[in-house]
């Protein structure tokens, strides 16, 4: 397995999936300085050191390899046929 780099910037809804919270409650993280964001457009953008400076490494399975994201691609046709 090819180690990818993770991202240095993540998106509110990732943040709010790695963290199991809604994603009004990363906006109230980021207004107390819990952790760092900052506004990119209309969108927002969290470093992901700071998260894992709150909860630890990120796992780097949390984040979809190039390879994955191909073979599901791939399989997106395939069907699977429940046992009756």
């Amino acid at each position: 397995m090819t180690n990818a780099p993770q991202p240095l910037l993540l998106t509110v809804k990732e943040v709010a999936k790695l963290l199991r919270i809604h994603r009004p409650k990363v906006y109230d993280l980021i207004k107390a300085g819990t952790i760092d964001g900052f506004k990119l457009g209309s969108d927002w953008r969290v470093k992901r050191e700071s998260v894992e400076k709150l909860i630890g490494d990120i796992p780097e399975d949390f984040f979809p390899s190039k390879t994955g994201v191909k073979k599901a691609a791939s399989n997106a046709g395939d069907h699977v046929k429940l046992a009756s």
